[in-house]
């Protein structure tokens, strides 16, 4: 499920202690621990809380001197990449939030997240959210893609299967969103492809270890959805919390296998004594 997180998800992910950085899929917080974050912002952050390439891209758009949402180089910089991410699509546009691009699309109803149907399935009518790096992605008339850039919600995209010539023009946007986000999107196709996500499932199955393997994670490349009884979660989310290991919030929104995780981070995630 993607959607706007609910008050006692909220309230949840609040009791983190206070997080002075990050980088990759990993948390640093004041008390002095590093914390792995499979819960990713959602899924923002795929490509990590610091994508390659972002800040120095940054830097240069701050350098130039535009922030505000004039027109700019970076609209169709932007389309191009998503289209690359998500390939079989006519046509792209950007807009300033979710609510404006839900009402370029004529459906009346919330975007289907693609983890939330049967693998295998091919195409689902109306919205469908875009999860990158998804295998054999369901395609829909309308993708929402759930851009790679974490702490952005503004921004939304929508791809349409087939461009009828009348599309309603893309909003205007800052060009510093715009040029993080298409950083972000090239960067989320080389860290998290399918030869990464394989060589860590690879490398967990190397595994020996005394604890018990764990077995209710359904790995769809890098997504973890969970695939156990619903109402053991919330103790599966505290016994991995007291680990310092962040997943989805509730039973129902999935989690995000960490970037290049260390041996022992795999025996957190998929070995555990305590569950």
């Amino acid at each position: 499920m993607f959607a706007p997180l609910n008050s006692e998800e909220t309230a949840i992910l609040a009791r983190l202690p206070i997080v002075n950085r990050a980088r990759g899929s990993r948390l640093y917080t004041d008390d002095g621990k590093r914390w792995i974050d499979c819960w990713a912002d959602g899924g923002r952050a795929l490509a990590g809380h610091k994508p390659d390439g972002v800040s120095l891209r940054l830097k240069n758009e701050i350098d130039r001197g535009l922030f505000a949402a004039y027109p700019n180089r970076w609209q169709n910089r932007l389309i191009k990449a998503m289209l690359k991410l998500f390939p079989g699509y006519g046509a792209a546009r950007v807009f300033q939030s979710a609510g404006q691009a839900l009402k370029s699309i004529p459906a009346n109803r919330w975007p289907i997240d693609p983890l939330d149907v049967p693998p295998g399935t091919e195409f689902i009518s109306g919205p469908v959210w875009g999860r990158p790096q998804l295998p054999n992605h369901p395609k829909g008339d309308y993708l929402l893609p759930i851009l790679p850039l974490p702490g952005l919600s503004e921004v939304q995209s929508v791809l349409y299967a087939h461009d009828t010539g009348d599309l309603p023009a893309s909003d205007m946007n800052s060009p510093l969103i715009l040029a993080a986000l298409t950083r972000a999107c090239y960067s989320v196709s080389s860290c998290m492809d399918k030869r990464h996500v394989n060589g860590v499932i690879s490398r967990k199955n190397e595994i020996r270890d005394g604890g018990n393997r764990i077995n209710f994670w359904e790995m769809r490349g890098p997504y973890m959805v969970y695939k156990g009884d619903e109402r053991n979660y919330e103790e599966i989310f505290e016994s991995y919390f007291s680990q310092s290991v962040l997943i989805a919030p509730s039973v129902k929104r999935p989690s995000v296998l960490p970037l290049n995780p260390s041996m022992g981070e795999l025996k957190k995630l998929f070995f555990c004594c305590n569950i």
